[in-house]
């Protein structure tokens, strides 16, 4: 997908309200982003990767009836509602301290097709409370990175959808794998890291003690 005005206008405006927040500081504003924050938004919003995983089983359905392309662009949904709005989402309400702009931000955030311009802080917020590198995640027997895996996904999606293309099952296969990893790998650990765990479908809640 090519990278227009409007996307230029997007990080434009979230280099803006960075540099408000923390002038000359960007890498301080992670780091100020405590886990008891954000296990309160997951508290206050529970359900907030239930569109994920929503997503996620549209993918299987559709994958188990062949209908491949489209089992792909389910599965690259989900990725990206994993990453954004799961993950992503919380960091921005943490940030932003008016309400109303932070669901400015998120709406314009999650609302993006891609994902990559937001993998610095990604990668910095797993490292920081999960206490690995994003960028070594792989799935076993893989030498590509999750990361990069869910970028080829996505590529594949936009294929899909803007030149037509058609894919098979082994296509929608490795989509599934990378989604299902993407939750295993990234999203799991990181809610597990701030006391975290995830029940029937999707709903967050705290880690009952024992």
């Amino acid at each position: 997908m090519s990278y227009g005005p409007e996307d230029a206008a997007m990080d434009e405006m979230y280099e803006r309200i960075s540099e408000e927040l923390y002038p000359g500081h960007k890498e301080q504003a992670v780091s100020e982003f405590t886990a008891e924050r954000l296990q309160s938004f997951y508290v206050a919003n529970p359900m907030v990767m239930r569109p994920a995983v929503d997503a996620l089983q549209e993918g299987k359905r559709l994958r188990a009836n062949g209908r491949f392309s489209a089992a792909v662009v389910f599965f690259t949904t989900a990725i990206e509602l994993l990453l954004k709005a799961t993950l992503l989402q919380p960091i921005v309400h943490g940030l932003v301290h008016s309400a109303g702009l932070a669901d400015v931000i998120v709406k314009h955030a999650v609302g993006q097709t891609g994902f990559d311009r937001y993998r610095s802080l990604l990668s910095r917020l797993f490292h920081e409370l999960a206490g690995l590198d994003l960028a070594k995640v792989a799935r076993d027997g893989v030498a590509t990175s999750l990361i990069d895996e869910s970028q080829k996904v996505q590529e594949l999606r936009n294929c899909i959808i803007h030149r037509g293309l058609t894919c098979d099952g082994t296509d929608a296969d490795r989509a599934c794998d990378v989604a299902c990893a993407v939750y295993d790998e990234v999203v799991s650990p990181m809610l597990g890291s701030i006391g975290l765990v995830v029940a029937d479908r999707g709903r967050i809640e705290r880690r009952q003690s024992t």
